[in-house]
């Protein structure tokens, strides 16, 4: 999704191995399969851990330990597509800051096909 659907890079692919991930991050009895994407400036690492930590992986974002990406987006709607397109859920609904500095602004989350969350935020458009 993220290089066919949201127009990323593919900058590398590369796996650690059990006792890198173990000296790095303490989990033990995993390897790491990482991308590097890139859009312009903008680079993220993606992470998955084979097999997961606890042999299951969290699957709501207010469970300890999981984190999400937030992404600005033009087009709140488009994207959405893009995203199912890619096996990507809707959670609810959008919601609409209606007071403070982002008044105007929607934000919704996706869950992914592997477990992982996605904020989507639209800016006012005028």
């Amino acid at each position: 999704m993220w290089c066919n659907g949201l127009g990323f890079s593919l900058e590398r692919l590369f796996t650690l191995d059990e006792a890198v991930t173990r000296g790095t991050t303490g989990v033990r009895g995993a390897t790491i399969r990482a991308a590097t994407v890139t859009l312009g400036p903008h680079r993220i690492e993606l992470l998955q851990y084979d097999p997961p930590a606890h042999g299951r992986e969290p699957t709501s974002p207010a469970q300890g330990g999981v984190t999400h990406i937030a992404l600005t987006v033009h087009d709140l709607n488009a994207v959405i597509g893009i995203c199912g397109r890619h096996g990507w859920r809707v959670v609810g609904a959008p919601h609409l800051m209606v007071s403070g500095p982002r008044a105007g602004t929607q934000i919704i989350y996706l869950d992914g096909p592997r477990g992982g969350h996605l904020e989507l935020i639209a800016p006012p458009t005028s």
